[in-house]
């Protein structure tokens, strides 16, 4: 299927940016696409983080526990909110706690587990991103309302298949 003409001339496509010139199916460059599409969007996101000192998952840990308003979580339940299900959350608090942006204690319930807690200085290192978060939010800001929409909605279709493939 080819694109309107406006579109090919404005915008690089697939076959562009990885310089192949058909697919087998319009499925299978739907699929290379999206991967490609993510691919793209995470490298942007881990730049923008590390000019703050921190990668991607270390943020997400940050943003989790700033929404536990003071109070304090298990790494398990840091581990069901992450977005990225494969990140080592151990290995990623012990870095944040290094940085004291985060503060671990053994819980008092639980001996065999750890309650974290964000620190101010992570709250701060938050808010200062906060500050420049746009600059993430403009890699989309060329889209339409109605094109936003319709991406979500089609990004929740692609999670949603009922397909699991074993882990």
């Amino acid at each position: 299927m080819a694109y309107p003409m406006s579109i090919n001339d404005q915008y690089h496509r697939i076959e562009d940016d990885i310089q192949q010139a058909t697919f087998r199916n319009e499925l299978s460059k739907a699929g290379i696409n999206l991967i490609y599409t993510a691919t793209w969007l995470k490298t942007r996101h881990s730049d923008f983080f590390k000019s703050f000192g921190v990668t991607w998952p270390q943020h997400n840990i940050l943003r989790i526990l700033r929404g536990q308003k003071g109070n304090a979580v298990s790494l398990n339940t840091i581990r069901e909110r992450m977005m990225d299900k494969s990140s080592n959350v151990s290995r990623i608090t012990e870095k944040l706690q290094k940085k004291k942006l985060i503060d671990c204690q053994p819980s008092a319930i639980d001996k065999r587990s750890v309650d974290v807690n964000i620190t101010q200085k992570g709250l701060d290192l938050l808010a200062r991103i906060e500050e420049r978060v746009s600059e993430i939010n403009n890699l989309l800001a060329h889209l339409e309302p109605s094109e936003l929409v319709l991406l979500n909605i089609l990004l929740d279709k692609v999670r949603n298949t009922g397909t699991h493939f074993p882990q």
